[in-house]
């Protein structure tokens, strides 16, 4: 008998994906590093990706959790393109908030991604966001812990790439 994990990498089809989360605000500026349960929510969801044999695209690892930070124009340059090449993105826009994932998360909608977006129960977040299946071809995962992620990532990512478009959930009349 397989496992749900196992099952699900079975059906996971992108060949790249770009995992974007809350960064430069969770770097400690004493240790120079973001805290090892904020590398290890992301560290597993690249992770996950890796062992499906895709190629994974990430800043944090990329910049080693904030001991060698790009400049702000290297980085904007290496985080557009890489998600322009990317075949789904599946970010977590943080709580508090990531400006720098919502960035991500418009170009993504903008290039016409498949998007996973990682949203925490409970939380507030802001209506752009979860409103966004209107334009955009997005599933939300609405976790408490990572293995709440890791558990509804396959079928999410599944969803995503069975699909082209956003999901227009309107009924009204087209104008």
């Amino acid at each position: 008998m397989t496992t749900v994990q196992e099952t699900a990498v079975e059906r996971l089809t992108p060949d790249s994906v770009f995992v974007g989360g809350p960064f430069y605000a969770l770097v400690n500026p004493e240790t120079g590093l973001m805290a090892e349960q904020d590398q290890n929510k992301i560290e597993s969801i690249i992770q996950y990706f890796e062992k499906a044999g895709a190629k994974v695209y990430n800043a944090h690892r990329r910049e080693a959790w904030g001991a060698k930070f790009l400049t702000a124009p290297e980085c904007t340059k290496l985080d557009f393109t890489e998600i322009s090449q990317s075949d789904v993105f599946v970010a977590y826009p943080g709580v508090p908030v990531s400006p720098g994932t919502h960035v991500e998360v418009g170009w993504a909608s903008a290039l016409g991604k498949p998007m996973v977006l990682l949203l925490e129960k409970g939380a507030k977040h802001t209506f752009l966001v979860t409103g966004l299946q209107t334009v955009a071809n997005v599933e939300f995962v609405w976790f408490d812990t990572v293995e709440e992620i890791l558990e509804q990532l396959p079928d999410a990512v599944h969803r995503v790439l069975s699909r082209s478009g956003p999901v227009i959930t309107s009924t009204a009349d087209p104008v």
